[in-house]
C-alpha cells in the first residue's frame, strides 16, 4: 500500500466510540473503580499474529500462562485499577484466556494500527471525565512490575507531570532492525519516532543511513493522561507506508505543541533488557522468552516479592481501612519529598516505621516504675483512607552527617529542619545504660536541641522577668515543648545507642555509633490527636521500628518497648511502658489488659469484653495540655517551672517518681513490685482480699501524708545502704558498681520538680494550703485505681458508678452537681457570667457553685489505715494523682446535673491535664447525640473552646511494624499494592460504637 492509494481520515472520524463495544458490561463495577489518582492499564490485544496458526499470539502460553496475562498480573501488583483490553481477532478465545477481571472493548478494525486500538478505549463510559493516567502496552510484551513503577514515577515525579512518557531501548545492532528510531535534537529533546518503513523511503541516502543507524529505538510502553491521549490522538492520520494509525505519531504532535516528553531507557546492562526487548513473532520466540524469564527470575522477582511480603506484613492484623490510609500516607510522603526536592536516593534502601496510637479504656496512670500496674488498652488507627490516625515514617541513611526531619504537617515543623549528627550531646556515654541514667542525659539533650531551634530556656525566662521584659508565648518555651517531633526522634535514636553489649550492641554501634553514623533523612506524617491517645509515643515507636528495619538490627519487640520507654524519659516524662507496649504488640479490635512490667515482657494478663451494646465512650476536648492547662486549673498548676506552684510538667515528674520513692521507703525488694503483690488476688475475681487490703494499709501507713522534698530526699538517702545491698543481690553488681548505680538512681528521683503547693478542704470545710509532697495520696491512688477497675471488669452493670469513682483519683475540685443551674439554664448565658470570658468565666463558675479543693487525704490518716475496719479500696473516694484539671471537674458536674448521676461519668484520658477526656454514657439512660449537643452548647460555647475536632472518633488499628525496602523508588508500588489489598480484603466489621 502506498500513500497515494490511502483514503485518509482523522482518527476521531475513523474510529467509532460506543459503550456498546464493551463485551462484558456486567463488570460495570470495574468501571466504577477507575479514579483520577490510579493508573489504568490499556492492553492492545486485537491482532492475530500471522505465524501462530489460528490461535491469537497474545494468548500463547509462556510458563503456563497466556502471554498478555503476564503483564496484566504485573500491573495489578502495581495498581488496583482494572486492565482494559482492546480485543479483535478471535476475541472470545482471548477473553476466555485472559480472565474475567479485565474490561474488554471490541475493536472495529484490528488492523487499524496501535493508535486506532488505543483510541477505542474511550468507549468506556466516564473514562475521559475521570481522566486517569493510561499505561498502554502491547499484548505480545511482558512488562515486569518494576518497569510499570519506574515509568509511572518518571512521568509524575516533578512538580508538573509529563504530557507523555514512553520506554526506549538502546538496541544492540541488528536488534534495532524494524524498530521505530528515536529522533532527538542536539539538546536530547525528543522530536519524533521514525518508523523503519518510513525511513526506508527517504530519498536522501545519507539521511536514510544516518537514521537507520540510530540504536535508540521504541520499546512500546506509553504513559499518558486520558484527556491528553484523546486530544492528540483525535487528529492523527494514517498517511504512512502501512496505512495505519500509529501511537508513535503522538510523540511528534506533542513535541511540536511544546509539550513535555520524558523517557525511561533500558540497555543491555540492565536485567530487564532481554525481557523488554524480546520480539515474539514466531513460535520459537516463545521458548526463548521462557528461557529469558527463567534466567532473569533471580534479578526481577525478589524485588517484587519483597514488595509483596512488605505489603502482607503491613496488612497483617490490620483493618482494611487502616491499610488504605497507610497507602495514602505513603503517597503523601512521596509527594512531600518531591515537592520539597528532598534528596532521597531512588536506588538506596528505605526504612518504614508505622505505629498507631492507643486507647486506654480503663485504669489510668498505673504504669509508674515500681508499681507497674496494667491497663486495659487497644491500638487504634485510621478508619478509612481519608484518616491519618497513625504515624508513618520514612527513613533513609544520608552521607552528610546531618539528621534531617520534615513532618508533613506544618504545625509539627521547626524553623530549622536539620541538625548536625556529630554533636557529642547525642551520644550517651558508657555510664548511660538504663532508664534512670538515661533520663538526665535525654532531658539535657532535648533542652539543648530546643534552644538551638530557637526556644527559650527557663533561665532566659527568669532573666526576662527580673528585667520586666515581655515574655515569649508558651509555644516558644522549651519546657512546654519537650515532646516535639525533633526531640522525640532524637531520643529514639540516642536511646538505641545505649545498646552496646553482644552481637546486637555491635550492630547498633556499627550503624549508629560515633565513628560510623553518617546521618539520616526522615519524613513523617500522621495525625493522632493529643491527650491520651499517645501521639508522642507513636512517633517514638515508629522511629525505632524504622531504624531497626533499615539497618537490620534485629531488636525484639519487647526490647523495642523498653527502649521506647527509655526514650520518653528523655522528653520529660517518667512513665511506664503501657503506651509503647500496646502500640507495638496490641491487636486490632481487642481490649486487652497489658502488664507494664518489663520483668513480664509486657505480657497480656487477660482480655475482657466491652459492654458496647449498653455503654458508649465519647471523647470531647478541653484545652492544650502543657501550654494552656494552667490557665484552666483555678490555680492548681503554675504556668512555668521554677516559680511558685508546680507546672504540669513538674507534677508529672513528681508523680512519675512517687512509686519508686515509696518502694525505697518501705524497703520493697527490687525483685518485686507493688502490683505484683496483689496481681493474683485481683486476677482471680477482681476483688482485693482482706489480707491484700491489710498489706496495702501497712505500706501506706509507712508513707508520709505530707513531707517537704528536702526531708523526703534525706529519708530516701538513709536507705542507701539497703538499696546498695539490693542491687548487689538482684543485679549481681560488685560494691563499686552498686554504689555508683544507687547514687545515680537516688539523685534522679528528685530531678525536675520542686515542693508542690496544693490546696485541699479539711475538717469543718477549712481550706488548707500545704507545701510539700502528698506521697501517701499518690501511692494510695495507684492501689485504689487498679482495685476500682478490676472490680469494673467483673461488674460491668455498675460501669458508670466505678468510672465515677475512678475519676476521683484525678479530681482537683469537689463539685456538687445539685448546686449547678438546671440543664435548660446551662444551655444559655447566665446574667452573672456575662462579664467574664474563657478561663475567667471558669473561675467565676467555680466561685458561684462553691467548688471546694478536693480532700485527697480523707480516709488516709493513720487511724483509718490501722482501724479494725479495713478500707475497701474499690470504694475509696479520696487519694489523688494530681493529673486532673478543674475544667474537667466542672464538665463532669454539668453532665451529671443535666443527665443524671447514674447516666454519665467523666474520666481523664490517660495523662490528664487537658486535651481530650472521656465521657462514658449509659445508653439506656442518655442519648449520646444529646450529650454531644449539650457539650457543644453548654461547655464549648460557654468557655469559647474551639477544638479542631469537637469529638474524636477512634477506630481499631494494628500493632506497630518496621519494614525495609531495598529501593526507595519501590514505595509507589508498595502503596499501590496496599490499595489493591485493602480493596480486596474482606473482614467482619468490628462494632466500635462502645469507644466512639
Amino acid at each position: 500500500m502506498t500513500n497515494n492509494t490511502i483514503v485518509s481520515f482523522s482518527l476521531k472520524n475513523a474510529a467509532k466510540l460506543s459503550h456498546e463495544k464493551i463485551l462484558n458490561p456486567e463488570r460495570a463495577s470495574l468501571i466504577d473503580s477507575i479514579s483520577t489518582d490510579r493508573p489504568v492499564l490499556v492492553n492492545l490485544v486485537a491482532g492475530m499474529g500471522t505465524r501462530f496458526g489460528q490461535e491469537p499470539k497474545c494468548i500463547q502460553q509462556v510458563k503456563g500462562i497466556p502471554l498478555a496475562r503476564h503483564s496484566i498480573d504485573a500491573f495489578h501488583r502495581f495498581s488496583p485499577s482494572p486492565a482494559i483490553c482492546i480485543v479483535g481477532y478471535r476475541y472470545q478465545e482471548v477473553t476466555d484466556a485472559l480472565g474475567e477481571d479485565n474490561l474488554y472493548v471490541l475493536s472495529d478494525n484490528p488492523r487499524g494500527g496501535t493508535a486506532f486500538a488505543a483510541f477505542e478505549v474511550f468507549s468506556v463510559p466516564g473514562l475521559l471525565e475521570k481522566n486517569p493516567l493510561l499505561i498502554i502496552t502491547m499484548g505480545d510484551r511482558i512488562i515486569p512490575p518494576s518497569v510499570f513503577r519506574n515509568i509511572w514515577r518518571v512521568h509524575t515525579e516533578r512538580e508538573k507531570e509529563a504530557d507523555l512518557t514512553f520506554l526506549t531501548a538502546r538496541y544492540e545492532p541488528p536488534r534495532n532492525n524494524g524498530k521505530g528510531r528515536i529522533v532527538r535534537d542536539q539538546k536530547g529533546r525528543i522530536l519524533r519516532i521514525a518508523e523503519e518503513r518510513d525511513i526506508e523511503v527517504t530519498s536522501d541516502p545519507k539521511l536514510r543511513q544516518s537514521m537507520l543507524s540510530i540504536n535508540e529505538g521504541n520499546c512500546p510502553l506509553y504513559v499518558i493522561r486520558a484527556k491528553n491521549l484523546f486530544y492528540y490522538a483525535s487528529e492523527l492520520t494514517n498517511m504512512n507506508q502501512q496505512g495505519q494509525y500509529y501511537l508513535t505519531d503522538l510523540i511528534e504532535n506533542i513535541s511540536k505543541d511544546g509539550g513535555e516528553i520524558r523517557t525511561i531507557t533500558t540497555s543491555i546492562n540492565e536485567p530487564e533488557y532481554d525481557l523488554l526487548c524480546s520480539d515474539v513473532t514466531q513460535p520459537m520466540d516463545l521458548a526463548l522468552l521462557e528461557g529469558i524469564m527463567t534466567t532473569n527470575a533471580g534479578l526481577l522477582i525478589p524485588e517484587e516479592l519483597e514488595i509483596e511480603q512488605t505489603a502482607k506484613l503491613i496488612m497483617s492484623g490490620r483493618p482494611a481501612g487502616q491499610v488504605a490510609s497507610i497507602a495514602k500516607q505513603l503517597n503523601k510522603l512521596m509527594a512531600l519529598i518531591q515537592k520539597k526536592k528532598l534528596p532521597f536516593e531512588p536506588g538506596k534502601p528505605i526504612g518504614i516505621g508505622i505505629a498507631g496510637g492507643r486507647l486506654r479504656i480503663a485504669i489510668m496512670h498505673p504504669d509508674m516504675v515500681r508499681f507497674y500496674g496494667p491497663a486495659w488498652q487497644m491500638p487504634i488507627g485510621a478508619g478509612d483512607s481519608s484518616g491519618e490516625e497513625q504515624i508513618v515514617i520514612l527513613i533513609q541513611e544520608s552521607e552528610d552527617h546531618r539528621i534531617h526531619l520534615l513532618p508533613r504537617k506544618k504545625q509539627y515543623r521547626e524553623y530549622i529542619n536539620s541538625i548536625s549528627a556529630d554533636d557529642d550531646a547525642m551520644y550517651p556515654g558508657e555510664d548511660i545504660s538504663d532508664m534512670i541514667t538515661y533520663e538526665k542525659f535525654g532531658t539535657k539533650m532535648s533542652k539543648e536541641l530546643l534552644l538551638s531551634l530557637g526556644y527559650f530556656s527557663d533561665e532566659e525566662l527568669e532573666e526576662r522577668r527580673k528585667k520586666s521584659q515581655p515574655l515569649p508565648p508558651s509555644s516558644l518555651r522549651a519546657s512546654n515543648n519537650m515532646r516535639r517531633p525533633f526531640t522525640l526522634v532524637l531520643n529514639a535514636i540516642a536511646s538505641l545507642r545505649t545498646l552496646r553489649q553482644g552481637h546486637l550492641g555491635t550492630k547498633v554501634q556499627e550503624h549508629l555509633g560515633w565513628n560510623n553514623f553518617k546521618g539520616l533523612r526522615i519524613v513523617s506524617t500522621g495525625n493522632i490527636p493529643q491527650g491520651g491517645f499517645s501521639s508522642s509515643s507513636a512517633v517514638t515507636v515508629a522511629t525505632k521500628n524504622a531504624i531497626n528495619a533499615l539497618f537490620d538490627l534485629g531488636i525484639s519487640p519487647d526490647l523495642l518497648v523498653h527502649l521506647a520507654c527509655q526514650a520518653e524519659y528523655g522528653t520529660g516524662v517518667r512513665a511506664g511502658s503501657l503506651d509503647q507496649a500496646t502500640e507495638q504488640k496490641g491487636q486490632s479490635g481487642q481490649g486487652t489488659l497489658i502488664s507494664s512490667n518489663p520483668k513480664d515482657n509486657y505480657r497480656i494478663l487477660g482480655t475482657y469484653p466491652l459492654p458496647k451494646d449498653r455503654f458508649q465512650i465519647i471523647f470531647p476536648y478541653t484545652v492544650e495540655r502543657d501550654r494552656k492547662a494552667w490557665q484552666w486549673s483555678c490555680g492548681f498548676y503554675g504556668e512555668n517551672t521554677g516559680e511558685g506552684i508546680l507546672s504540669t510538667m513538674e507534677i508529672r515528674k513528681m508523680t512519675g517518681k512517687a512509686a519508686e520513692i515509696a518502694a525505697i521507703l518501705v524497703r520493697l525488694n527490687l525483685d518485686t513490685d507493688f502490683f505484683k503483690e496483689i496481681e493474683t488476688d485481683l486476677l482471680s475475681d477482681g476483688l482485693l482480699s482482706l489480707e491484700s487490703r491489710k498489706w496495702i494499709c501497712s505500706v501506706l501507713v509507712q508513707l508520709p501524708l505530707l513531707i517537704k522534698q528536702e526531708e523526703l530526699k534525706n529519708r530516701v538517702q538513709s536507705q542507701r545502704e539497703w538499696y546498695v545491698d539490693q542491687l548487689k543481690e538482684t543485679e549481681r553488681l560488685d560494691q563499686f558498681e552498686a554504689e555508683l548505680k544507687a547514687d545515680t538512681t537516688l539523685r534522679s528521683l528528685f530531678d525536675g520538680w520542686r515542693d508542690p503547693v496544693l490546696q485541699r478542704t479539711g475538717a469543718s470545710d477549712i481550706i488548707l494550703k500545704e507545701e510539700g509532697v502528698p506521697l501517701r495520696a499518690m501511692i494510695a491512688y495507684l492501689f485504689a485505681e487498679v482495685a476500682k477497675n478490676f472490680y469494673l471488669f467483673h461488674h460491668t452493670e455498675e460501669w458508670i458508678k466505678y468510672v465515677t469513682l475512678s475519676q476521683y483519683g484525678d479530681c482537683c475540685f469537689d463539685i456538687s452537681p445539685d448546686l449547678l443551674p438546671s440543664r435548660e439554664e446551662m444551655l444559655q448565658d447566665l446574667d452573672w457570667e456575662k462579664d467574664y470570658e474563657g478561663a475567667d468565666r471558669l473561675n467565676k463558675w467555680m466561685e458561684k457553685i462553691s467548688a471546694k479543693p478536693f480532700n485527697y487525704n480523707q480516709g488516709l490518716e493513720d487511724e483509718s489505715l490501722v482501724s479494725e475496719i479495713v478500707p475497701e479500696f474499690h470504694l475509696m473516694k479520696s487519694t489523688n494523682f494530681f493529673r486532673g484539671l478543674a475544667l474537667i471537674d466542672l464538665a463532669q458536674a454539668m453532665l451529671k446535673r443535666a443527665f443524671g448521676n447514674d447516666a454519665v461519668a467523666v474520666r481523664v484520658n490517660a495523662a490528664g491535664q487537658g486535651d481530650y477526656f472521656q465521657v462514658h454514657i449509659d445508653q439506656e439512660k442518655a442519648d449520646p447525640e444529646e450529650v454531644k449537643q449539650f457539650l457543644r452548647l453548654a461547655f464549648y460555647r460557654r468557655f469559647s473552646l474551639q477544638p479542631e475536632q469537637d469529638f474524636v472518633e477512634v477506630h481499631p488499628g494494628g500493632g506497630a511494624v518496621g519494614l525495609k525496602l531495598r529501593r526507595y523508588d519501590a514505595i509507589p508500588q508498595l502503596a499501590q499494592l496496599l490499595q489493591t489489598m485493602a480493596l480486596k480484603k474482606s473482614s467482619p466489621q468490628y462494632d466500635f460504637t462502645a469507644v466512639g
